[in-house]
């Protein structure tokens, strides 16, 4: 981006925020994301909450202090973000009372201990596979290839690579519940 850019930014505005801040917000997208739709259960409701708790998170980037627990204050924007949207909901379509919601926030930093414990496990038994099995796992999970594609490339039925992700994904989802164990133990 040119600089020219930025001040044009911010005659619009726009401010700016830290990288730090970005790359932060970037990996909680998948959190926020669960955490707001687990209270409305509706995706296109979930989408424009998530959109303005994002909002409030960049115009407030400049008050977050480097150091402290972002997922904390990003979970607390995006919980006085569903408070606001329940608000001008209310009186449109019977909703859940206060009370109830507190129900669901009660175990949420459970929730993103658990998660990232679940993600520790994740990569742990991700480095345990064959490489063609992880890199088959890349193909189609994080490059989001087609399993047509995939099978394609490999010379393979599209029912052989799917039973072969089938079994890929058993023995993650083993290897995870067997990590975790550990790490409960553990402690």
């Amino acid at each position: 981006m040119a600089a020219n850019d930025g001040q044009h930014l911010q005659e619009l505005g726009y401010r700016q925020i830290s990288a730090t801040v970005a790359a932060l917000l970037a990996t909680m997208q998948p959190r926020l994301y669960g955490f707001i739709f687990k209270r409305l259960a509706d995706r296109d409701q979930t989408l424009e909450v998530l959109q303005r708790t994002n909002l409030v998170i960049c115009e407030k980037a400049a008050d977050f202090v480097t150091g402290t627990n972002f997922d904390a204050w990003a979970f607390t924007i995006a919980r006085f973000q569903l408070m606001a949207w329940r608000k001008t909901q209310a009186t449109s379509r019977l909703v859940f009372t206060d009370s109830v919601y507190d129900l669901f926030d009660q175990d949420t930093a459970g929730e993103a201990a658990s998660a990232a414990g679940n993600i520790e496990a994740l990569r742990q038994c991700l480095k345990k596979l064959r490489p063609q099995d992880l890199s088959l796992v890349h193909q189609r999970y994080r490059d989001s290839r087609p399993l047509t594609a995939i099978a394609e490339s490999l010379e393979k039925s599209i029912d052989a690579v799917g039973m072969r992700l089938s079994r890929i994904r058993r023995q993650l989802s083993d290897c995870i519940q067997a990590t975790i164990r550990l790490q409960t133990l553990d402690e």
